[in-house]
């Protein structure tokens, strides 16, 4: 009890503290001014987890079919990297680098330019100098980073963690006030479930049917399991791993609420055990000789991991293991009624 009120009068402060830094920009004393190319910002309210990397990758694509390739790049802050300022990403960097969500964005979209800088302002202008035919930039995680004015804000709202009931940090998991949901141009219900409808995911994040914004919804698709490194073979002859023989694996994971993820491979294998590790951590020498030793003497078949994760495992250290992968692709609910929104953006915002 007397734990909970500290932790709630803790997240006063802090919310305090937040709508008093949106007051100064509300007001003027601190500037938003755009980018030097049109933006797409993707956010949250809450600490991680509602599949902006997913979402992210689906709106290039998205935007990549309405406009051309080529024409529309990413720019991220990199969280994690052990680098500073302005940064292009290529599929050769080690995710320390530049980060690994970043990473896995130019592995993924090959046509769209990726970036990486804290300041977003200054990114921008660096983005049109380098590459003056880009058009369109999205922006990763940019919906706090409020010295930047974005065309086009994209507020994400994870279908399984209602904000309606949850609470600030530190007594919930909620990093920005749910007042700022007014502030974006479009809301997005992510993961949504096939058993959940629309008016269902709406109410439990207090959106009522007067919301100004359009609301849409998505839902995240598993892909097939891929060997790692992409494009070889997997060692000691384990070419597949089948669902029908229920077998015995290791899952690792290192992002944000990986129950999801670990709870999922049950239907398909046995999970012997489990590694979870914080979001974005980077696996160290001691956590891959654990994984063959635990391999070995527990007799499994292979170690599977998430793609983001799998940015962050280093082959030298790897070597031998038989590792798979699995991605998530974000596909919407209604893709016609999102391009149908998009489109009209795009035109609107040439006016």
């Amino acid at each position: 009890m007397f734990r909970r009120l500290i932790l709630q009068a803790l997240a006063s402060i802090y919310g305090a503290v937040i709508r008093f830094r949106h007051a100064l920009f509300d007001a003027g004393l601190f500037r938003s001014r755009p980018g030097a190319i049109k933006t797409i910002v993707l956010g949250n309210l809450t600490v991680g987890g509602t599949g902006k990397t997913p979402t992210t990758e689906r709106v290039v694509r998205d935007l990549q079919n309405i406009i051309g390739l080529n024409k529309i790049g990413v720019l991220s802050r990199g969280y994690g990297r052990n680098t500073k300022g302005f940064l292009w990403v290529s599929e050769s960097m080690q995710a320390i680098e530049c980060g690994d969500e970043p990473l896995l964005l130019r592995k993924n979209l090959p046509d769209a330019p990726v970036a990486v800088c804290e300041n977003r302002l200054k990114g921008l202008i660096k983005m049109k100098a380098e590459h003056p035919e880009l058009e369109w930039v999205v922006c990763d995680d940019a919906f706090q980073h409020r010295r930047l004015k974005p065309t086009v804000s994209l507020l994400l709202l994870d279908a399984s963690q209602p904000i309606a009931s949850d609470s600030l940090l530190p007594a919930g998991r909620l990093r920005d006030v749910p007042e700022r949901m007014r502030c974006a141009d479009a809301l997005i219900i992510t993961r949504l479930d096939p058993e959940t409808s629309m008016l269902e995911a709406t109410a439990a994040h207090g959106i009522s049917e007067d919301t100004p914004q359009p609301v849409f919804a998505s839902r995240m698709q598993p892909q097939t399991l891929l060997n790692w490194p992409a494009g070889t073979e997997a060692p000691n002859g384990n070419a597949t791993l089948s669902p029908d023989r229920r077998e015995r694996i290791m899952a690792v994971a290192g992002i944000a609420r990986p129950e999801r993820f670990m709870d999922r491979l049950t239907e398909r294998f046995q999970v012997v055990r489990r590694e979870c590790f914080p979001d974005h951590r980077a696996f160290t020498e001691k956590d891959y000789k654990r994984w063959r030793r635990i391999m070995e003497g527990d007799r499994l078949q292979a170690i599977v991991t998430t793609d983001k994760d799998a940015m962050r495992i280093k082959p030298e250290l790897a070597q031998g293991m038989n590792i798979r992968c699995e991605a998530i692709k974000a596909e919407w609910h209604d893709h016609e009624a999102f391009e149908a929104w998009l489109r009209a953006t795009i035109k609107q915002s040439k006016q």
